[in-house]
Parts: C-alpha cells; structure tokens; sequence
C-alpha cells in the first residue's frame, strides 16, 4: 500500500468518527470540490493543491 493510499484509510477513518452531521457536511464540501475539478479540470486540481498548501502551512 502506497503512502498516498495509507493516508486515504487514515482520513477516511477519522471521518468515519465523527458524528453523522459531520460525515454528511464533510460530504457535501468534498462532493463540491469535485465539482470544481471537473468543472476547471488541471486548473481545479492545482487550486486545490495550492489552497491545501497554504492551510498547511497556517500550522
């Protein structure tokens, strides 16, 4: 299993935790981000890189 994969499993597992309002929240923003990916394709792919960049780095 890749690292990236391992990763997945771990997100996954901790939403999974979380109360069912939650899941279903985080859901929906995924489902938008999706959208906006197909919608912009490699644009949408590099925003997304770049805005998990820059909440990374406000750690």
């Amino acid at each position: 299993m890749s690292e990236d994969q391992q990763n997945l499993l771990i997100i996954r597992g901790h939403i999974a935790g979380l109360p069912v309002a939650d899941q279903r929240g985080i859901a929906l923003a995924a489902q938008k981000l999706r959208e906006v990916i197909a919608l912009h394709n490699d644009h949408g792919r590099l925003a997304l890189a770049l805005v998990g960049a820059e909440l990374a780095a406000e750690e």
